[in-house]
Formats: structure tokens, C-alpha cells, sequence
């Protein structure tokens, strides 16, 4: 995920509220350095930026990794959040998950844009979607992946993982922040059973999920999780 990836969500928002797209460090457009990452790194990360910025509130959202940051950025600094948006996201790792992460992991020490997309874009992307893009997302994907920082990867992959032995799910229930809880219904790598573990512990919280999406959800039903989100802010405001 990119800011990018955010794109084809961004008219359903632009109109009505002011929009920052962030790029943690380790990925994309940020700064890649050479040190450790993690989860609660990103979130001081993200206060910093909001600081910058003279933000005093937002609404927050977040899908798979950006969403457990969120998580945790609403335990360490709950005084910045309006509502947290958790799209495809989890909150402790299963041995399922830990072992898809650590193939994705051995694929990104490669360095080879083919093996690196050929390990993870089955798991990412619905039936529905590869389908419908067979044609060009393979090539797109990676042309993109030859130009990308792998030890950058590498270092948030292993941040990720260490959800297993610090899993957020016994602090989910120190959250009092409204929190939008979004699975989507055919991802197989954050499966819905990890956003329904959210969801039950978070006691503000609603839960959906997005029929015939997998974990790429922002990028395969843009217009479904856009409805959802703003549906769940405005019943916020009239409450």
C-alpha cells in the first residue's frame, strides 16, 4: 500500500473534508533509513506529522498495517483522534498469518520484482479482481516492484510480525475512541475474524464488511468502503 493507493477514494472525500495522505517511513515516498521499524514508531511518527501540521483532531484511517497503526496510535495518543477507521486490519497475529507474512518476507530478500509480486498478489487481490485485471496488473505491478526499496520491506514486514509476541488485543479495550471496524469478506490474508476480534473489544465501534473484496479492498471496492466510512461519520455529527 501507497498513498496511491488511496486514489480512486479520494473524490468521495475531497469535497467535505481536508485530506493528508501519509506515507510511513520505510515505505514509498518517505524516507527509507536504516534502523528499526515499528508499529509504535509509525504512530509517534504520525503525531509528529499532525504537530507539524497544527492539527489538534482528525478522523484517522488506516487499511491492513496503517490500520494496526492506527490501533496503536489511539492507545498512545487518543487526545489527536476524532474516530479511527481499521480497514482489513488485526490485532494479533494466528500461525496462518505469521506464515504467509514470513513467505512474503523470504520473497522480498530476493530483490526480484517477479518472485516478490508472484508470492503475494494471489493472497492480496480477489478472484473477482485478478480476473477482471488480467490483463495489464501483472505487467503494471512489476514494473512498479523493479524500483523498490526491499530492505526498506524487509525491515516493515519484520515490524509487522512482531504483532505476535505484542499482540494489541488485550489493550483493545483501553480504546474509547468512536472506531469504524471494515473486513472484507474474501481476504485471506487479515481474514474477517480478525476485524470481529476488533470490533468486540473496541466499545465504540461498528463493524462491516465488504462483500467479494479481498485484502485489497481500498483498491477493489473503493466506492463500497467510501460509503461505508463517510455513512459512519455523518451519523457521528448527528448524533
Amino acid at each position: 500500500m501507497s498513498t496511491s493507493s488511496w486514489g480512486l477514494m479520494l473524490p468521495y472525500f475531497e469535497k467535505r473534508y481536508h485530506l493528508i495522505l501519509h506515507d510511513f517511513r520505510g515505505q514509498w515516498n518517505s524516507d527509507k533509513p536504516e534502523e528499526t521499524y515499528s508499529l509504535k514508531r509509525h504512530a509517534w511518527d504520525l503525531k509528529a506529522l499532525l504537530e507539524h501540521l497544527g492539527l489538534k483532531k482528525v478522523h484517522v484511517v488506516g487499511t491492513s498495517y496503517g490500520g494496526e497503526v492506527g490501533l496503536i496510535f489511539a492507545l498512545e495518543f487518543p487526545v489527536f483522534l476524532e474516530t479511527l477507521t481499521v480497514i482489513a486490519s488485526v490485532s494479533e497475529i494466528k500461525p496462518h498469518l505469521r506464515y504467509m507474512a514470513r513467505r512474503w518476507l523470504n520473497a522480498a530478500r530476493t530483490s526480484d520484482p517477479e518472485i516478490f509480486v508472484c508470492e503475494w498478489i494471489g493472497d492480496v487481490y480477489s478472484e473477482d479482481f485478478l480476473k477482471k485485471h488480467e490483463g495489464n496488473l501483472w505487467n503494471r505491478l512489476v514494473q512498479l516492484y523493479s524500483e523498490f526499496d526491499y530492505n526498506a520491506a524487509i525491515r516493515l514486514l519484520e515490524s509487522f510480525l512482531e504483532l505476535e509476541k505484542s499482540p494489541i488485543t488485550p489493550n483493545l479495550k483501553y480504546i474509547n475512541i468512536p472506531t469504524l471496524v471494515v473486513a472484507a469478506e474474501n481476504d485471506v490474508v487479515k481474514p474477517p475474524s480478525y476485524s470481529e476480534i476488533i470490533a468486540c473489544n473496541v466499545s465504540k465501534s461498528q463493524f462491516h464488511v465488504i462483500p467479494r473484496a479481498g485484502h485489497g479492498v481500498v483498491i477493489e471496492k473503493p466506492g463500497e468502503v467510501s460509503t461505508i466510512i463517510l455513512g459512519f461519520l455523518e451519523t457521528l455529527k448527528t448524533s
